[in-house]
């Protein structure tokens, strides 16, 4: 990332000078400022082969570091769309994390509209992501024509580049499209773009494009994966570029989101080998020993399946940073320094019966920090380094568990199960062949498993999304958001509402009312609108119920 830090400083503010998704994009394709002089035009960059290399380093630095503009013209860098706040909004979407400070209290509290800078400013970096993807692939296509590069390298280039476009897509359709489980797909999707929006020509073909289905999107998101899987590279150095791996695990993790099971145990087979420790025959991964020893702060571990980089030059701010939000506000050992505990542990999971009391997660991984539980996961909250984690191979393995466990595969989803959690809870705690959950036990086992293991990565809100249609799973009965335990609410977040095994806190009303999937006056605040200022430039754009034109 920091190779580029001059290359894309101009770069971050050219985006932006028009509205969004489609607007903000134009000014970003064509110059790249890869040295202090002023600009090298697009059409020189793709005759050199040390440029080309850059031009798709900065594709990755634009899923780390895009632009944000608040409410109080605070604007800057705050880890749009992957440096952080897909982690940050992913979790504040959900029910088992607090916003504290009220930093994100449009997104927690469900009062998002057209024009909430979170949804904005996501969409519109989404899109940048998307384009400069676009841009990028059009150009190392030329390059390689040219023989500027060897096809192998421009089969390999591409391959990443379409990764990172089916990851932004991934975040885009599970926020702004309903689930796929709702209709097989049929439910609007976003507008897929996959040529550069850089001619005028370019312009006028992005402003036609409609939302097409859910189906398009998630079969478009596959194809780029696919071959991604058949291009690029088995190993990166620091899992901070996309390998084979990672386009598997991504695969896999868009088949659950489908409810495929097939096509989630057929990805998953890729990566799993063992049958008690598992080990991917693919890239190598493996469990850490503990939780605590997958999160090491700005480095990857063996359980990394793919990162995005964040250093102390090139990072989310202390305004979005993993570190910073999640993070300790006092300075204490084994982590924690420097943090703004923005948002904390929810007692809706810190007193979740299926979370046991000796769990090490409970230890290791979380902290008391004046009136609540906070994460341990990221431990730079001062200069927020900590590397943000996309995937980890404990994903691969629940992913795989849980499709196992609704197809009647049992016994191989327990081990699998019993690989991710056992390392954590106490022996006593342990599922043996006499006291395993079976059937729909154990897929919701599964579930409540990923929502301890999970919890400050991002993760949560996909499983609410994926779920709202599961008659049997869905965390809120008929489908929805759970209510909340808010930090905004007087009497919702002390010390005295965390206990274990307890449950719902004692005669506390969430702060933060649930909201249906469907049937109720405010389902429709289950999806995020479309930003006004894309529809104003898309007519063609439908505008999600409730939220105007």
């Amino acid at each position: 990332m920091n190779t580029v830090t001059t290359l894309l400083s101009r770069l971050r503010q050219r985006a932006f000078t028009a509205s969004l998704g489609l607007g903000l994009v134009l000014g970003s394709c064509n110059v790249l400022d890869y040295t202090q002089q002023d600009a090298i035009l697009e059409d020189v960059v793709y005759t050199d082969a040390s440029r080309i290399a850059l031009a798709v380093t900065g594709v990755y630095d634009a899923a780390q570091s895009g632009y944000y503009n608040g409410n109080n013209a605070n604007s800057g860098v705050r880890g749009y769309p992957f440096g952080a706040a897909s982690t940050d909004l992913g979790d504040a979407r959900g029910e088992d994390i607090t916003d504290i400070a009220n930093f994100f209290g449009l997104v927690y509290s469900n009062t998002i509209g057209n024009s909430s800078p979170n949804v904005v400013y996501m969409w519109a970096n989404l899109f940048t992501l998307v384009n400069k993807a676009n841009v990028t692939i059009a150009g190392i296509k030329q390059a390689q024509a040219n023989n500027v590069i060897s096809a192998s390298q421009e089969t390999a280039y591409e391959g990443e580049l379409r990764f990172l476009r089916a990851l932004a897509y991934m975040e885009l359709v599970i926020n702004w499209s309903k689930p796929y489980t709702d209709g097989n797909g049929a439910n609007l999707g976003v507008p897929y773009r996959d040529t550069p929006v850089n001619t005028t020509a370019g312009i006028t073909s992005a402003g036609n494009v409609d939302r097409g289905t859910v189906a398009n999107v998630y079969e478009k998101m596959l194809v780029d994966l696919d071959f991604a899987e058949n291009n690029i590279p088995t190993t990166a150095t620091g899992k901070t570029r996309a390998t084979k791996g990672a386009a598997i695990a991504l695969k896999q993790r868009l088949n659950l989101y489908k409810g495929d099971w097939a096509g989630v145990i057929r990805e998953g087979n890729k990566l799993i080998n063992g049958t008690a420790t598992f080990t991917s025959p693919i890239g190598g991964y493996t469990l850490a020993a503990t939780q605590r020893a997958a999160f090491t702060g700005s480095a990857t571990t063996g359980e990394s399946i793919f990162s995005i980089e964040n250093s102390s030059t090139d990072n989310a701010s202390t305004n979005g940073g993993i570190g910073s939000v999640f993070g300790n506000t006092a300075t204490v050992a084994n982590g924690g320094a420097g943090g703004r505990a923005l948002l904390a542990i929810s007692p809706t999971l810190y007193n979740a019966p299926f979370f046991t009391c000796n769990d090490l997660r409970r230890t290791q991984m979380m902290q008391v920090d004046v009136s609540r539980y906070v994460s341990r996961k990221y431990l730079d909250g001062a200069t927020n380094t900590d590397y943000n984690p996309i995937m980890r191979y404990a994903e691969v393995l629940l992913n795989q568990a849980e499709a196992l466990s609704r197809t009647g595969q049992e016994a191989q989803a327990l081990a699998l199960l019993n690989a991710v959690r056992n390392r954590s809870v106490a022996a006593a705690d342990q599922y043996t062949a006499t006291t395993a959950p079976a059937g729909d036990a154990l897929t919701q086992a599964i579930l409540n498993e990923r929502r301890i293991e999970f919890v400050a990565e991002g993760l949560r809100w996909g499983d609410i999304s994926r779920l709202a249609t599961d008659t049997k799973f869905a965390p809120y009965p008929g489908g929805g958001i759970p209510a909340k335990y808010w930090g905004q609410t007087a009497g919702n977040i002390a010390l005295t509402r965390y206990s274990c095994g307890t449950g719902a806190p004692a005669g506390v009303k969430p702060g933060v009312d649930a909201i249906p999937y469907k049937g109720d006056p405010t389902s429709y605040l289950f999806l995020w609108p479309i930003p006004v200022a894309e529809t104003q430039l898309n007519p063609k754009l439908t505008q999600n119920p409730g939220y105007g034109s």
